[in-house]
């Protein structure tokens, strides 16, 4: 068979199975010469080459080899200083806490018994408060610390905050108890140390091994040890001192102090202040002043900044003095008497304050407002809400003026606390207006016991009652999430007249600044948070000329509280002692937005009241609950479930990561984890959508188009939702139905 020619005559060639194909040609690893041509299109390289540079900055492999193992030695030389100073003249002493884990447990006999027992290997150089202070044989500085309320959980909590080495106690070695499971809980998410564990009975080895197998995702240790046993003391306290000690990153980046002792003020002579500092204080700001002392730990103090006691609030240092200890009579820790004459450390004065403390003081009083906020107008640009099948709201309710302020508030949070005592209709619906964000100091001292109420059953019954509510509503929103059912008692255009239209919850547009009062300026906003953690983080605090205080120092300080309210210092504290003292990084006494990603182990409501612990603040707020997503829209959630993970969004102080996050509702006196997790940003500008899904009846379906009953109930409805386009779960399109 011949060649096919087409109809032009002209011939079709097509090519073979045996085609040639001629290899390329690879310039390997570097650019061809025409390449490089097309690249730099005729331009000329400048007179000082690249080569020429590389010429300049090489480095010999010899003087590289030498300059990593000068590295080596010198991280190796830090390393064997750091312990060195470990617990000894120049550190700080080991903080030891005394943890129980079963309210059986007598922690002050534990700890008479330990001090017994290590006379032969141990002095025990006296006792402040709650605060024994030994030294062994080896030269190391050891601090036992019992807690002032063994059964309380924030007591418990504060002093594992300041603790190098964590000492829990049971009684016999069985397993541990549920109160001392939810304290390792919550002392492993807060970031536990250096854990050993002390029995007070013995035991065998097959028991020590089930034990700690058992055991290990809350108490990771390698050895129990007899604490009736004198040997076992001895060994316990060695390895304590020689041990590695680990402590969490978000407590070893600032100062802090494990405070031994905390009395107010009640006279106060002009003398032990600067001429300025003097002018400044009042007769009513007198009454507020206290002194505590302790010894400086982790890093060195900066006395310029502001310092925070935890469940207490924010204070201002105002004088300094180094108290060296000695042993006194009876065995009890007594000052230095020729202390007296040295002068002290450090004295405030106005007139020095560093650059960027004066510019907040003058911006907080610029920003100083006494009028109404329009929470529903800073709702509008972060917290609204969709229906049909995406549809938002432009919030319009005004809060009412302020009224009284929390404990531990300074005068820059109180321009944002409001008093809420009206809650709308539409909460009970489950669509209710949005709340204001608001994180309130509080100092909550609640106990772990049990704090059943015999006596009064009727309000047992209604708080079951209204427990049994919230979990019924949790699963029907759980099985429908986000559906309602148009109402019938009033028009659907007058319910859903604050709730605007989206085509598409993740693409439609979004405008962020839209409606925001000048109120809103008021919450501090990073333009660039990475590079002002860099710079606040990388703040060397070593003690040269600019006064810092050393790690080791025991000091005593007189503090004046950045405090708004004017109750004293003292009516705050009530029955418990104040323990953990931190100083705060730059930007930390500035109020702004958190978003915290929380672990749910509860089921949580929206806008409930948690009590919730952010690194070294606590505070209670009620947190917008939203989904953890990606976008600039997050779907608002009315029920966190239970084992999922959800992002709370409360109005707080600022605390810069890492930081631990945990959460728990106040039950009858009983604290109930609901949640734990850590700091997930500091953004107001987060939008929060609260979504609404119209249900209704499927009567036709064709093609793309939908009819729905009993969606609306009258004309008027149909008529003000058509320009919205409602769309159902499947993409079908209609506009409603009579």
């Amino acid at each position: 068979m011949g060649r096919v020619r087409n109809a032009g005559g002209e011939g079709s060639h097509r090519a073979g199975p045996l085609k040639q194909t001629n290899k390329r040609h690879k310039t390997g690893q570097h650019k061809s010469k025409r390449a490089l041509d097309v690249e730099t299109r005729g331009r000329v390289s400048s007179e000082g080459s690249i080569s020429k540079n590389r010429h300049k900055n090489h480095v010999l492999r010899s003087e590289r080899k030498k300059q990593a193992a000068a590295d080596r030695l010198k991280k190796i030389q830090s390393i064997l200083d750091e312990k060195r100073n470990q617990g000894g003249p120049r550190g700080a002493p080991i903080c030891v806490a005394l943890i129980p884990l079963s309210g059986v447990t007598n922690v002050n006999f534990t700890l008479q018994f330990v001090l017994a027992n290590c006379k032969n290997f141990a002095d025990v150089l006296g006792q402040v408060e709650n605060t024994t202070y030994i030294k062994l044989k080896n030269g190391k500085n050891i601090t036992l610390v019992v807690p002032p309320v063994p059964n309380d959980l924030w007591s418990v909590l504060d002093v594992l905050k300041q603790a190098d080495v964590s000492l829990f106690l049971q009684p016999l070695l069985e397993p541990v108890s549920p109160e001392g499971i939810t304290l390792l809980k919550a002392a492993k998410e807060q970031g536990l140390a250096t854990p050993f564990l002390g029995v007070s009975s013995p035991f065998s080895k097959s028991d020590e091994k089930a034990f700690i197998k058992a055991n290990s995702r809350y108490l990771p240790v390698e050895k129990v040890y007899e604490i009736t046993n004198p040997g076992q003391v001895s060994n316990l306290l060695r390895m304590i001192s020689v041990t590695k000690i680990t402590i969490p990153k978000q407590w070893s980046v600032r100062s802090s102090m494990l405070i031994e002792s905390y009395t107010p003020l009640t006279a106060v002579s002009p003398s032990m202040f600067t001429p300025n500092a003097v002018s400044e204080l009042t007769q009513e700001n007198c009454n507020k002043l206290a002194k505590i002392s302790g010894v400086i730990k982790r890093k060195h103090l900066n006395p310029h900044r502001p310092v925070y006691i935890t469940g207490i609030g924010s204070f201002k240092i105002l004088r300094i003095d180094v108290v060296p200890m000695q042993l006194g009579k009876k065995n009890n820790m007594a000052v230095d008497q020729n202390a007296a004459s040295v002068p002290p450390r450090f004295l405030y004065d106005p007139s020095s304050v560093p650059e960027e403390e004066v510019e907040k003081e003058i911006e907080d009083e610029m920003m100083d407002s006494d009028s109404d906020i329009d929470e529903d107008d800073v709702s509008s640009c972060g917290d609204d809400d969709e229906t049909g099948s995406q549809m938002s709201v432009d919030s319009k309710n005004k809060v009412k003026g302020k009224k009284k302020l929390p404990k531990g508030t300074s005068e820059y949070q109180a321009d944002w606390l409001i008093d809420s005592e009206e809650e709308s209709e539409a909460e009970a619906e489950l669509i209710g207006s949005d709340d204001e964000l608001e994180g309130d100091e509080d100092d909550n001292k609640s106990q772990m016991s049990q704090g059943d109420d015999e006596e009064d059953g009727d309000m047992d019954w209604e708080e079951e009652k209204k427990q049994m509510e919230i979990m019924k509503a949790a699963r029907t929103e759980a099985e429908f999430p986000d559906w309602i059912d148009t109402p019938m008692d009033q028009p659907a255009k007058i319910r859903f007249q604050r709730y605007r239209g989206l085509q598409s919850f993740k693409k439609s547009p979004w405008d962020i600044n839209e409606n925001l009062p000048k109120e809103y300026s008021k919450i501090f906003q990073f333009q660039n948070f990475r590079h002002v953690y860099k710079i606040v983080c990388g703040e060397k605090a070593e003690s040269d000329g600019l006064g810092y205080i050393p790690v080791g120092q025991r000091v005593e300080m007189i503090l004046k509280p950045l405090d708004a309210s004017g109750s004293s210092v003292d009516s705050k504290i009530g029955s418990c002692k104040p323990i953990s003292l931190v100083s705060l990084l730059r930007h930390e006494t500035r109020m702004s937005v958190l978003n915290l990603q929380l672990n749910v182990q509860e089921v949580i409501k929206n806008k409930e009241d948690i009590i919730f612990q952010v690194g070294h603040h606590r505070f209670q707020a009620k947190p917008i609950l939203s989904e953890v997503s990606t976008g600039n829209k997050h779907r608002m959630l009315r029920f966190a479930q239970q084992n999922q993970s959800c992002m709370a969004t409360v109005f707080a102080p600022i605390v810069f990561p890492h930081a631990s996050v945990l959460a728990f509702k106040c039950v009858k006196s009983t604290l109930i984890p609901v949640g734990s997790g850590s700091l997930f940003s500091i953004d107001p500008s987060r939008v929060v959508v609260k979504r609404v899904l119209l249900s209704g009846h499927p009567f036709k379906v064709q093609g793309r188009n939908a009819v729905v009953r009993f969606m609306f109930f009258n004309r008027e409805d149909i008529e003000w939702f058509k320009p919205v386009e409602l769309r159902t779960r499947y993409g079908r399109a209609g506009h409603g139905a009579a």
